[in-house]
């Protein structure tokens, strides 16, 4: 314990200067600090114990020191003050970083973890996100958050009037109108202490859908006034939230060497159990972002509900015939993907999206 102790010393005491990458665990109050040299040598350790401090030490960094962290709360703060003084920040996924990891989960265990997935080249770096994309980011999360309790709230009324022998179907209609036609109905065998309960969370269902679409509002305000998210809604399956939610990860198109591998970002390909000469392909992978995951594949659900049988569309046989050989599921996720690999290429122009003229309908086929 005692040769532990000095060891961390002379580290703490070492000159910052030789060090050219730097390892920060990030808390809210608590900063444990790693560095290491060329040689991937560890060579500075120090804890932090207030954020003044720990500003005041961000500032007296050399430009040319790499500072890596892994995402957490804050991570986008101190990454952009660090790129705001010259310096490159890296913000690696926690859940890679953890891989790295090395004995018990401590302050200095995961500053020394940060350090080996910093030098792991395969590790793409979460992208440092403008105030904007922030503040977009946030109007997401928090009508992702109304939505599931919006969800959970019909769900458990719906769980609560079974027991008592009153069957719900799903759905906003079942909920708006079948509800209070049975609070109303005294015929029901539904007791007055739960009819009052019922009724209350009734209200609050309510309320919450308002929510619901005041941030949806929000929302299109935002996509109708951005020219990238206008371009994006060209796409059939990809409306104002998709391209509010695209616009708001801010990742860099040029970072992946094709449209698959944007596609793959968002675990929209199929995953390998490949060995040797033997190329084995599962199911969807389902890594990445599962929030614009879930949306792409709801968008493309709405575009093959819209599908008429006896379309001319080339776009539209195309995903008759998805349908009629692998099914509605699977074809909505192979829709998905290919609208995010047509994603992948408005981002790097000022083009638009424009569908195949009926004219061009056997070229189609035949691709």
């Amino acid at each position: 314990m005692k040769k532990d102790t000095t060891i961390n010393q002379s580290l703490s005491s070492a000159d910052l200067s030789s060090c050219t990458t730097l390892a920060v665990d990030l808390a809210k109050r608590v900063f444990q600090l790693a560095g290491e040299n060329v040689l991937g040598e560890v060579i500075y350790e120090k804890r932090i114990k207030s954020r003044e401090a720990f500003y005041t030490f961000l500032r007296a960094l050399s430009p040319s020191m790499v500072v890596l962290m892994e995402t957490g709360p804050g991570a986008q703060a101190w990454a952009r003050q660090l790129q705001s003084q010259g310096n490159l920040a890296r913000i690696l996924p926690a859940q890679h970083v953890a891989d790295h990891r090395s004995g018990a989960k401590n302050d200095r265990n995961d500053a020394l973890a940060i350090l080996r997935a910093g030098r792991d080249s395969s590790i793409a770096s979460v992208p440092i996100k403008s105030a904007t994309a922030l503040a977009m980011q946030a109007l997401h999360r928090a009508r992702q958050s109304y939505v599931r309790r919006r969800t959970a709230m019909s769900n458990q009324m719906r769980g609560l009037l079974l027991e008592h022998g009153v069957a719900l179907a799903q759905g906003e209609v079942a909920i708006s109108q079948g509800i209070p036609r049975i609070l109303e109905d005294a015929t029901q065998p539904v007791p007055d202490l739960l009819r009052e309960l019922i009724d209350e969370m009734l209200g609050e269902w309510r309320q919450l859908g308002e929510r619901i679409k005041v941030l949806t509002g929000r929302l299109e305000m935002a996509a109708n006034d951005d020219a990238t998210a206008k371009r994006l809604m060209t796409v059939r399956g990809i409306g104002p939230i998709i391209a509010t939610a695209l616009i708001a990860k801010e990742c860099d198109p040029k970072s992946f060497a094709n449209a698959r591998q944007f596609a793959a970002y968002f675990g929209m390909v199929p995953e390998q159990h490949s060995s040797g000469e033997r190329v084995r392909l599962g199911k969807m992978s389902k890594r990445g972002d599962r929030y614009l995951r879930s949306l792409a594949i709801q968008g493309a659900h709405a575009v093959l509900r819209q599908i008429k049988p006896d379309s001319e569309q080339a776009d539209d046989q195309r995903l008759q015939r998805w349908m009629n050989r692998l099914g509605r599921k699977e074809a909505a996720v192979r829709l998905a993907n290919r609208n995010l690999r047509i994603v992948w290429v408005l981002l790097q122009n000022d083009q638009t999206y424009r569908r195949q003229p009926v004219n061009d309908q056997r070229m189609a086929m035949s691709s």
